[in-house]
C-alpha cells in the first residue's frame, strides 16, 4: 500500500506505548489522525503536541470495550474525513495471575478489550471501508503471547491468540471479497509501554503474580523504543505483510512450537516469559 499525507489513520490506545509511536510515525508522514484512547488527559496532552508541530488530528475518548463507542469513533472519521486508510486496532491491558484465580471480571475485561476492542473496530470500520474508492489496512496489536503461552497469563495470553486467529481469518475473508483492504497483525515482544497499568495490588491473583509481574515491569521498562514499533508497522503495511514480528529471535522458539504440533509432543514449561 502506498502511504502518502492523503490518508487517514484511527489509532486505539494512542495516547501511550505503541499507539503514541504509531501516532508520531503518522504525523513525520503527514498521514492525517484520529487519535482514540480512553484516558482524556493524555488525549489533551497529545492533542497539544500535535497541535504545536502543525499536525492535522482529531481526538476522540474511546473505550475499546463498548461497541457503540468504536461506532462513534468510526462515524466521527467519516464524518470529518470521508475515508479511513489505516485503521490500528492497538488498544489493550495486560492482567496476570493464576486461571483459577483471575476473577471472571479479570477475564471479561481482558477479552472485552484486547479482543473484542478488535471486533467491535473491524465491525465499525470494514463496511466504510469496503465501500470507499481508495485502498486500507487494519493493523491489530496481538503479541508475543498470542503464539506462545506462559504460566500466570491466562486472560492476556487467551485475548491475544484469539486476536491472531482473527486477523488471520480477517485476511482470508477480505481476500475473498476481492477487497483492496490488508491486513497485518503485531506480534511484539518486550516494547516500554504502560500495558500493566490496569494491575490492582490489591487482586489476590495479581498479588500471587507479583515476581512474575516484577520482570515484566523490568522488561517493558528496558524495552524496545515504540518508535522503532511503529516503524517495522510501516514497512510491513507497504509491504502488505501479515506478520509483524519485534524481535526475529523467538522465531526458533514458533518452529519448535509447530514441530511439536506436528509430532504431537506435549508441551513442556520452560522458563520463557511472554511480554
Amino acid at each position: 500500500m502506498n502511504i502518502g499525507k492523503q490518508n487517514v489513520a484511527v489509532i486505539t490506545g494512542a495516547a501511550s506505548g505503541i499507539g503514541l509511536g504509531l501516532v508520531n510515525a503518522c504525523a513525520q508522514r503527514n498521514i492525517r489522525i484520529v487519535a482514540a484512547d480512553i484516558s482524556s488527559s493524555r488525549l489533551a496532552a497529545l492533542s497539544e503536541d500535535l497541535n504545536q508541530r502543525g499536525i492535522e488530528h482529531a481526538v476522540m475518548v474511546c473505550d475499546v470495550s463498548d461497541p457503540e463507542q468504536l461506532n462513534a469513533l468510526a462515524a466521527f472519521a467519516y464524518e470529518r474525513y470521508g475515508v479511513v486508510n489505516l485503521l490500528f486496532n492497538n488498544a489493550g491491558i495486560m492482567l496476570n495471575g493464576l486461571t483459577w484465580q483471575c476473577s471472571v471480571e479479570d477475564w471479561q475485561k481482558t477479552i472485552n478489550i484486547n479482543l473484542l476492542g478488535a471486533v467491535y473496530g473491524v465491525k465499525a470500520f470494514v463496511p466504510r471501508m469496503l465501500t470507499q474508492s481508495s485502498p486500507a489496512h487494519i493493523v491489530n496489536t496481538s503479541s508475543l503471547a498470542g503464539l506462545l503461552s506462559s504460566p500466570m497469563m491466562g486472560p492476556y495470553s487467551a485475548s491475544k491468540h484469539a486476536l491472531v486467529s482473527l486477523s488471520e481469518t480477517l485476511l482470508y475473508e477480505l481476500q475473498s471479497q476481492g477487497a483492496d483492504i490488508g491486513v497485518s497483525v503485531l506480534c511484539p515482544a518486550q516494547v516500554a509501554s504502560n500495558i500493566m497499568d490496569a494491575i490492582d495490588s490489591s487482586d489476590t491473583a495479581q498479588q500471587n503474580a507479583g515476581q512474575l509481574n516484577d520482570f515484566l515491569r523490568q522488561g517493558i521498562q528496558a524495552g524496545m523504543a515504540p518508535s522503532e514499533v511503529a516503524e517495522m508497522v510501516f514497512d510491513a503495511i507497504e509491504r502488505k505483510a501479515f506478520w509483524v514480528f519485534t524481535h526475529p529471535d523467538f522465531k526458533p522458539t514458533y518452529i519448535a512450537k509447530a514441530e511439536a504440533l506436528v509430532k504431537e509432543i506435549n508441551p513442556v514449561f520452560e522458563q520463557v516469559i511472554c511480554d
